[in-house]
């Protein structure tokens, strides 16, 4: 039982990690290519706000503001784990 919920933890918790790394650096991304759009102006304002939005989380450093999310989230999720497989093998002792 105790391997189950580490294994299943652990691959909570680095997919909880990596999804939104993927989506914020998809998003930092596109609004950095979509500069040579003709949206360029909405493009440009957009990824200032969200540059100065994870900048506030980081403490003023970009890359730290997206660590700190994706660890806020990698946490949640994993709580989240915790309390399923607990529920799932309470239920399973109780009958």
């Amino acid at each position: 039982m105790g391997f189950q919920l580490l294994s299943s933890l652990v691959i909570t918790l680095i997919i909880c990690f990596s999804l939104p790394a993927i989506g914020l650096g998809a998003a930092l991304g596109a609004l950095s290519i979509g500069v040579w759009s003709p949206l360029s102006v909405v493009s440009e304002l957009a990824r200032g706000h969200l540059v100065d939005f994870l900048m506030t989380f980081g403490a003023g450093n970009l890359s730290q503001g997206v660590l700190t999310i994706c660890l806020t989230l990698s946490i949640v999720g994993g709580l989240f784990e915790v309390f399923a497989f607990y529920k799932v093998h309470m239920c399973h002792m109780r009958s």
